[in-house]
This record gives C-alpha cells, sequence and structure tokens, in this order.
C-alpha cells in the first residue's frame, strides 16, 4: 500500500473542513437554496476544492464572475440551480462580491493547512535540487582532476601536497536567506488589528499612502482597533465590515474612529475675542 505522504503531490487536492462551518452561515445558506445540510457541506468543499487552482491565498477568485463559479457548481446534484446556489453563497456570506471582485470568506483561516503544506514541499524541492546539483558539480570536479593527474607527468611540482591537519577548511556557502515580506512591520500589525481581512495588497497600497500623507502608523492602528471594538460591541457581520482598502481610501473613513483633535486658537481669534493675558505674554 502507497504511503499518503508519498502521495502528496500537485496531483493530490485536499481542502480543509473545521467542524465550526455548521452554524448560522450554514444554516442561511442551505435555507436559501431550500436544501438541507449535506447538500450544503457538499457545495461548499466542491468550491473549495476549485478555489484552490483558481484563488489567490488570500480569497481572491483569479479573473472569475459570477457565470464561471456557477460552472464549477453546475455539476451538483442539487434541487437549487447553479446561478441559486452562487447567490445563497453570497448572500449567507460565504463569497464576498466586492468592487476588487469575488472572494472566498476568510480563505486564508479556511484554508491555511494547504498553503503550509504546499509551501513546504516548495521548499523541499528547492532543497533537493540544490543538492543534486552541488553532488553534480563536485562529481565533474573530481572527474576533471583525476583525468588531469593522468595526462600530466609525474614531477615534483605537479605532485599535489597534503593539506596540513589542522588546516583551515573553505567556509560552507551562506545559507539561502529568507524571503522578506513586502510588508512593512507598522502594517501587519494593523492588518492584526483589523477586524476583516480582505484584499491584503490594495489595503497595503493605502495604508502608504495615507502615511506619505502626514499620519502615523500609531494613529491607523488606533483607527483599526477602535473601528474593530466598534463592530463586535455593535455585532456587526463580517459582509458589512469595510474591505481595509475602503476603510483607508480617499474619503478616510478612518477618521471617524481617531480622537477629535482640538484646534489651537489663532493670534488673530485671540485679539478678536479679546485675550485678556495677550499684553502680559509679552505679545
Amino acid at each position: 500500500m502507497t504511503d499518503p505522504k508519498e502521495q502528496a503531490g500537485e496531483s493530490m487536492i485536499w481542502v480543509a473542513v473545521y467542524k465550526s462551518i455548521d452554524g448560522p452561515k450554514l444554516r442561511r445558506l442551505y435555507k436559501y437554496i431550500h436544501g438541507n445540510k449535506a447538500e450544503a457541506i457538499g457545495i461548499l468543499v466542491t468550491l473549495w476544492q476549485w478555489g484552490l487552482d483558481n484563488a489567490e491565498p488570500d480569497g481572491r477568485i483569479i479573473s472569475a464572475d459570477k457565470e464561471d463559479v456557477e460552472e464549477c457548481l453546475a455539476t451538483l446534484k442539487c434541487k437549487a440551480s447553479a446561478d441559486k446556489i452562487v447567490e445563497g453563497l453570497i448572500e449567507s456570506g460565504w463569497i464576498d462580491e466586492t468592487d476588487e471582485g469575488l472572494f472566498l470568506h476568510d480563505w486564508d483561516t479556511w484554508q491555511e493547512p494547504f498553503y503550509k503544506a504546499k509551501a513546504r514541499r516548495e521548499n523541499d524541492n528547492k532543497r533537493k535540487q540544490e543538492y543534486r546539483r552541488r553532488k553534480a558539480s563536485n562529481t565533474d570536479e573530481d572527474t576533471e582532476s583525476r583525468n588531469s593527474a593522468d595526462d600530466s607527468e609525474d614531477s615534483p611540482a605537479d605532485i599535489p601536497q597534503t593539506v596540513p591537519t589542522g588546516a583551515e577548511t573553505p567556509e560552507a556557502p551562506p545559507a539561502e536567506k529568507k524571503k522578506e515580506s513586502k510588508y512593512t512591520t507598522d502594517f501587519d500589525e494593523f492588518w492584526a488589528a483589523y477586524p476583516r481581512n480582505v484584499d491584503k495588497g490594495n489595503a497595503f497600497k493605502k495604508y502608504q499612502t495615507r502615511v506619505k500623507e502626514g499620519f502615523s502608523p500609531e494613529e491607523l492602528l488606533t483607527a483599526a482597533k477602535n473601528y474593530a471594538l466598534q463592530c463586535k460591541r455593535e455585532g456587526t457581520e463580517q459582509r458589512y465590515i469595510k474591505h481595509a482598502a475602503t476603510f483607508l481610501s480617499d474619503t478616510r473613513p478612518f477618521l471617524d474612529y481617531l480622537p477629535k483633535k482640538v484646534e489651537p486658537v489663532s493670534t488673530d481669534e485671540e485679539v478678536q475675542s479679546g485675550n485678556p493675558f495677550r499684553d502680559r505674554s509679552g505679545g
């Protein structure tokens, strides 16, 4: 019998299904399509299997619209039509319909084990390829060295010198540096505090724009935390929580979640208001 670990390749497709999916969202889905729990779970598994090849790690469905998702689900034997199922997935919050396109909701959370396993597999393949390359290179060098020794005369100058004990050996090549994150530490802290993690790349662009305008990372973090507290306090559903890119957009909704600043009184205003301390301050 083949070891399952040996079958872990690109042809093996699997999805993580957690017991926690059995809740209000699942009920809304199968009630919307007039089906049952088993049908709803089957729909999610089919959608997620398709998503492994058609969605980015943040959940964005690549170059696809509702019709493409309908085609994926058309093979299911359900009473509801494929377009009705897709509408149910959006209505119940399993798919987010945004200005940037369709997103599989909480995709990075549901399928985190898959992407971790995929990353480990890719790293293992790289290490094996590098090992084979180095081994082949060393073999070629040894062969060339032996051939060169056979073709030359054994004069004293040509005899290889023995390396004395304790001599320094060549340093090992430096370890491959870990790929650095394209996001800043301040933004990652903001992202962790924000109540809805969708479209991270676009959110980072808006974040950088606001920082360039003079808003500090501390202010943006405070706004994210205050917004998260409000959503938690009011029990706001995920689909009604703003995307981070919208929260940081040019209309600046985040300003509503920052402490109001008191504007200093200008010199002209002091004169007009008859400031009784003006003369005493030497002004």
